[in-house]
């Protein structure tokens, strides 16, 4: 009899998809899942470890899980913890974590059939070179799919865990790429997302990101693409020309600027200034005055003034993105941030968070309330959590809600806005649907 099992997946879109590469990987040999997880023999939770929260969240759920089948005292499951909190801790977990019976790193999926079919504790966390081209994800967010392209992190940003959990940058094959594309396109994907820590310093061989993202348009001429995520010192006026040029590459654009302040950004170790920042914005603006800007913020930094403080606060005025993830400062060890001095106080990196996050919700409003009025164009994604309900979401990656419809999903669909609410928005067709 085949084993089920089941994953809980945490943090960012590469660990979405590496959950989907992963059952890919089990499918592919005999496993099977299953959508109930007190039922399942192997239980995998796929972690994120770029903030103390998202940590303490997966390993709050692993001792969750070990307490609930010690009480039911019979049947438990295999437990795995897969990701970059497994990368971080190694062999420290099992230790810890009694139920725990597998650690394994995100370079090591491959590894997880005959893991669990062995009989050993074991921790698997090596850097390997490989990427994950040949395995068939198992995709579950129809009609919106994510596609990897690069993986690994060269830009030891001071805070940042990522470059230690991930490893050094290693790009795809530009040829798997495209005909993954093709083939998402081929079968109905309506939008496909281009997956990397930092995607704009792709390259293979002679084909950089620019022209990768050239070539994935053409090849997926049915589908939206987007990608995420972009570094602000690596983006270049010929990204941004192919993407005001490409009928089909999305009018949207998130680029973390993490602080306004240059003294912070220095310290934070990104490679440009608030002005070079700001001189890519008004390139994208020039080239696609619609665009929609996301970006990430820190707030509480170490050494972070009031002064930087207020200089963040005046970028967010300025840029006025229409969405931003604000984040107060978390230690991760052994960052070179955690070493810097003159440590902001919790409460006042809360405080800092809060005034942030008050002053872009309404920028957030007000860019919304701009669309009223507006036709545009939508992805049709799948039913609303009300019911009657139908949701998508429109080239600027913004929630739209039908009321009373029944499109296909995978639709694009031309919609008034008739009232926003923040990030989300309400609309009545206009028209027949696109495809």
């Amino acid at each position: 009899m085949s084993m089920t099992f089941y994953i809980y997946a945490y943090g960012c879109q590469m660990n979405v998809h590496d959950s989907e590469i992963i059952s890919g990987i089990l499918d592919s040999e005999g496993f099977h899942s299953t959508e109930d997880p007190e039922s399942a023999d192997v239980i995998l939770l796929v972690s994120c470890a770029v903030r103390e929260h998202a940590e303490t969240r997966v390993l709050g759920r692993l001792s969750q899980l070990g307490g609930w089948w010690r009480e039911r005292k019979s049947g438990k499951p295999l437990m795995v913890l897969c990701g970059c909190v497994a990368q971080e801790h190694g062999d420290s977990l099992l230790e810890r974590f009694c139920d725990l019976d597998l650690v394994v790193g995100p370079d090591c999926y491959r590894d997880l059939p005959e893991l669990i079919k062995g009989s050993a504790r074991k921790s698997v966390v090596d850097f390997r070179e490989g990427d994950y081209t040949g395995v068939e994800p198992v995709r579950t967010a129809f009609p919106r799919a994510f596609v990897t392209i690069m993986r690994g992190c060269n830009n030891f940003c001071s805070y940042c865990i990522v470059p230690y959990v991930r490893g050094r940058e290693h790009s795809r094959k530009s040829d798997a790429i495209l005909s993954e594309v093709a083939a998402l396109s081929r079968s109905g994907y309506g939008e496909i997302t281009l997956l990397g820590q930092n995607v704009n310093s792709y390259i293979d061989g002679e084909t950089p990101f620019p022209l990768l993202l050239q070539k994935v348009a053409a090849a997926a001429r049915n589908s939206w693409i987007r990608f995420v995520t972009s570094h602000p010192k690596d983006l270049d006026r010929e990204t941004v020309k192919v993407m005001a040029s490409g009928r089909n590459i999305c009018s949207y654009l998130h680029l973390p600027v993490q602080s306004g302040s240059d003294s912070v950004l220095k310290k934070m170790n990104r490679g440009y200034t608030v002005g070079e920042y700001l001189k890519r914005i008004d390139i994208l603006r020039d080239a696609m005055p619609d665009i929609v800007l996301s970006t990430d913020v820190i707030a509480g930094f170490p050494g972070e003034s009031e002064e930087d403080f207020q200089k963040t606060a005046g970028l967010l005025e300025k840029v006025r993105f229409d969405n931003a993830f604000l984040f107060k400062y978390s230690e991760r060890t052994g960052t070179t941030a955690c070493s810097l001095e003159n440590s902001v106080h919790e409460k006042e990196r809360l405080a800092r968070l809060n005034h942030l996050q008050e002053l872009q919700r309404r920028i957030t409003i007000e860019k919304s309330g701009e669309l009223l009025g507006r036709t545009l164009s939508i992805l049709i994604t799948g039913p609303a959590k009300k019911p009657l309900q139908q949701a998508g979401r429109t080239e600027g990656n913004r929630m739209v809600i039908l009321e009373n419809t029944d499109f296909p999903p995978g639709s694009f669909v031309n919609v008034e806005i008739t009232r926003a609410d923040g990030w989300t928005h309400f609309g009545v067709p206009c028209g027949n649907p696109q495809n």
